[in-house]
């Protein structure tokens, strides 16, 4: 059985030693020594990472904040952990919804808090969180026959369905397609049932067109759309990252 992956992230070694031998009797941890040289690592592998703990300290807090905000983009699922915390009620207000923990918790106590927020969240929803905003070519087909196939872009993609801008031709909620999906040289194929459509200003953030969730995605082309979410996390987030520590 494949072990839960997490990312530990800190430079000190004697919080190294406390830490990073206890987490690997329990986990996958991979170790970085700062968050910039990490930031990379977690976008490409951020469907398998579940947590990843960090020390936060008067010098690093606003790295560290702006290093959790951008792991929420790319995922929210991947569960903050801030240890050795000595402004717990302070850090309760800026990391909503992390796992925190005083220097006097033990980390057995650490541990069990993560396996028991594992347990709680499945496969499916992290794929499902895991979406990004990138125009891609599709060409819709239809199950009945006497409609022609369209082109239109699809505005945003997760692991399990797209939204699809498009003024007219919108099919109607249930409706089975097949969509056609252009990423770099890759043609990606797959059966899409629509879940919503936004055919009358419903979402006015949104242009008009319609969701729809992939059906029984196979594992290569699961793979496809994972790598075509991780480019453009790659590309937007480093790019951002690198504006706000080097500028």
């Amino acid at each position: 059985m494949e072990r839960i992956k997490g990312v530990l992230i800190e430079n000190e070694p004697s919080i190294l030693t406390k830490y990073k031998n206890p987490l690997r009797e329990s986990f996958d941890i991979t170790v970085f020594n700062d968050t910039n040289s990490s930031l990379a690592y977690i976008i490409e592998n951020n469907l398998s990472i579940y947590f990843y703990v960090v020390r936060t300290t008067k010098n690093n807090e606003d790295s560290v904040k702006f290093f959790a905000d951008k792991i929420k983009e790319i995922n929210p699922q991947i569960k903050l952990v801030i240890i050795e915390s000595e402004n717990g009620a302070d850090d309760e207000k800026k990391y909503d919804n992390a796992l925190i923990f005083p220097k006097q918790i033990d980390i057995s106590h650490i541990v069990s808090s993560i396996k028991q927020y594992i347990e709680n969240i499945g496969e499916g929803k992290r794929r499902q969180y895991s979406r990004v905003n990138w125009p891609l070519h599709v060409i819709i087909s239809y199950k009945d026959k006497s409609k022609n196939s369209i082109d239109r872009n699809i505005l945003s993609i997760s692991g399990n369905g797209a939204y699809i801008s498009s003024d007219t031709s919108i099919p109607d909620k249930g409706d089975m397609l097949g969509l056609t999906i252009s990423f770099k040289d890759f043609k990606l194929f797959t059966e899409a049932k629509v879940v919503w459509v936004n055919d009358d200003n419903k979402k006015p953030d949104l242009p008009k067109g319609f969701a729809v969730q992939f059906i029984d995605i196979g594992p290569a082309s699961q793979k496809i759309i994972d790598q075509i979410i991780r480019d453009k996390l790659l590309q937007e987030i480093l790019i951002e990252y690198k504006e706000e520590n080097f500028s």
